[in-house]
């Protein structure tokens, strides 16, 4: 039987957006042992209030772009996982400009 994966150290993209602090705030209630390192650009979908009042020695933000290697170069090491909800959401926005879209 394989064991199962208990990441101790993740980091969640987009963790400010409406379903990405849900989810760390489900980390944050059902894992105590989990470290959640949140990043977000803070774009209109990304509120640092959907993550306020989370305990500062479990949850960090870092506000930056899932698109700059550099800064994924600093933050991911050390880091178990990776959990994914970095998004555009406005899909009328991609008519102007769908760049964004496709970076991300």
């Amino acid at each position: 039987m394989s064991e199962i994966f208990e990441p101790k150290n993740i980091i969640v993209t987009g963790g400010c957006g409406f379903i990405g602090s849900n989810f760390v705030h489900y980390v944050v209630n059902n894992h105590p042992e989990v470290h959640v390192t949140v990043l977000d650009k803070l774009t209109y979908a990304g509120n640092p209030e959907n993550i306020a009042g989370l305990p500062s020695d479990r949850v960090e933000l870092v506000v930056g772009d899932i698109c700059d290697a550099e800064l994924l170069d600093r933050i991911v090491p050390g880091h178990d996982a990776i959990v994914h909800y970095a998004a555009e959401s406005h899909n009328d926005n991609s008519i102007a400009d769908p760049e964004p879209f496709l970076r991300t």
